[in-house]
């Protein structure tokens, strides 16, 4: 991602203070049962180019081997306590712990414990704030690790096709990724002073809403609602895990959706949210297209004279080609599905279940379910 060069000059007021300690950097990971894939998180955090001075391992209420992994790797390890808010609870005991003892130039990096950043991630990540330190958060450019099944090919199409337009947007995003972010300690903190006023909803001193089912939206919202403006790196490649089969798809994506919409609920129709409203307006109209579409033609068989143009089979390889430069960098399983189109109308027809489905939780509430 280019920041314009406007972007990039120092304010003047910054000439003139006095030399400040070099920012630090803190990596928490939360983790939950993940002794498969810790150790290349941790691995991965070691060889940056500019390593963390800090590494903490949220376990929480693990019964596999992930804390003694993290341990005998030399990072720090914190065992939640009382922590009933799962992922949420756990970033927020981490911060609490860290932010204490850090300046507001310093920076924090959390990242999942079934992801691997790119070397270069925290030192791209703190060009993108000396630069333009109100960006508040820089999110990580999320890629889908490889895998087996089908359906995680088909996120791995997903993730490329959602990235390329991103990028192509100069980075501005709706989420700022959970697999990997990097924020300043001055927004954190200002998140965690306006919360429970009636800018930001929650508990005060918090960072993070622990009654949220997606905390990476309702941050990056909260960020925006104190001024800042955060954007996607280019640069900062984050690799990571997808689901492996359908149930675990199909309970992930209710989650994500149902807590984007309640999120939505909770703040209301508001200045940094009517964008995202309008999104979703037209996510739930687009799929009702397909069935429309359906009604249409079978009325026309039933009732009309039916003719065929050939005209409209020369739009079929238009499609084909779109799919397929967008798909490119997914690799050539991706690059097969995607010019044959169905796999991926299938793969939407499945997402616009969710979507519903997500929806008739959020408004009727009830019981909440994640992976585990």
């Amino acid at each position: 991602m280019k920041l314009n060069n406007d972007l990039r000059r120092k304010p003047l007021a910054q000439a003139v203070e006095e030399p400040r300690s070099p920012a630090r950097v803190i990596a928490i990971i939360p983790a939950h049962n993940e002794e498969i894939g810790i150790a290349q998180t941790i691995d991965s955090l070691r060889r940056q180019t500019q390593a963390p001075d800090q590494i903490l391992v949220a376990a929480d209420n693990c019964t596999d081997g992930t804390v003694d992994i993290a341990k005998a790797m030399g990072v720090e390890v914190l065992e939640t306590w009382d922590n009933t808010a799962k992922k949420t609870g756990a970033l927020n005991q981490g911060l609490a712990m860290v932010l204490p003892g850090l300046q507001p130039h310093d920076v924090v990096l959390m990242m999942d414990a079934d992801s691997r950043l790119n070397r270069d991630f925290v030192a791209a990540g703190m060009a993108y704030f000396e630069h333009w330190p109100l960006r508040g958060g820089i999110s990580g450019s999320s890629l889908a690790a490889d895998h087996p099944s089908r359906v995680a090919l088909l996120q791995k199409i997903e993730y490329t096709q959602g990235l390329r337009s991103v990028h192509r947007r100069a980075g501005r995003i709706h989420v700022l990724s959970g697999a990997a972010t990097i924020f300043t300690v001055e927004a954190l903190r200002k998140v965690a002073e306006m919360r429970g006023s009636s800018v930001i909803p929650g508990v005060k001193g918090l960072v993070y809403d622990e009654s949220s089912l997606t905390e990476d939206y309702e941050l990056t919202v909260a960020l925006k609602r104190v001024g800042y403006d955060p954007r996607c790196a280019a640069d900062c490649i984050v690799d990571t895990d997808v689901m492996p089969t359908w149930r675990d798809w199909r309970i992930q994506r209710l989650r994500w959706q149902r807590g984007t919409l309640e999120t939505l609920f909770t703040y209301g129709f508001v200045e940094h949210t009517r964008k995202a409203w309008a999104v979703q307006a037209w996510t739930y109209f687009r799929t009702i297209i397909p069935v429309l579409m359906l009604m249409i033609w079978s009325y026309a068989l039933i009732f009309e004279e039916v003719a065929f143009h050939p005209f409209w089979l020369l739009i079929i390889p238009v499609f084909m080609l779109d799919q397929l430069v967008a798909t490119w960098d997914a690799g050539w399983r991706a690059r097969i599905y995607a010019t044959l189109i169905i796999p991926l109308w299938i793969y939407e027809a499945y997402q616009s279940i969710a979507y519903w489905k997500a929806l008739h939780l959020a408004l009727r509430g009830g019981e909440k379910e994640w992976l585990t």
